[in-house]
């Protein structure tokens, strides 16, 4: 029997500014990737905050959000949203504007 329902899409967003070292940003994109799809998410793609260019793929993610419709975001951790901001109020902001939910991989999150 297939499906008779596409699966939800959803994004990723990580701030590197929230890493220990650059060596986690592997791994942390592949538990974002397996985060998704053991949620029933189709992953369109992770966003990758760089320090210097700070807001630019916060903005990237929302514009993909809103021309694909996706309502979904998956970050590591609510501390990677502090590079913008208190990061509770962005996360509200986010779920406010998407109509949709901001999950962390990190359950302690």
């Amino acid at each position: 029997m297939t499906d008779t329902f596409p699966k939800p899409l959803a994004v990723g967003y990580i701030s590197a500014q929230a890493l220990a070292a650059a060596s986690e940003l592997t791994t942390l994109k592949r538990d974002i990737t397996e985060f998704a799809i053991a949620c029933g998410f189709i992953l369109l793609a992770t966003f990758v905050e760089d320090s210097e260019t700070t807001p630019a793929a916060f903005d990237d993610m929302v514009q993909n959000t809103w021309r694909n419709g996706v309502r979904t975001i998956i970050m590591p951790s609510v501390i990677h949203l502090a590079c913008l901001g208190n990061p509770v109020v962005m996360k509200a902001h986010l779920e406010h504007h998407l109509g949709g939910k901001v999950l962390f991989t990190n359950s302690a999150a």
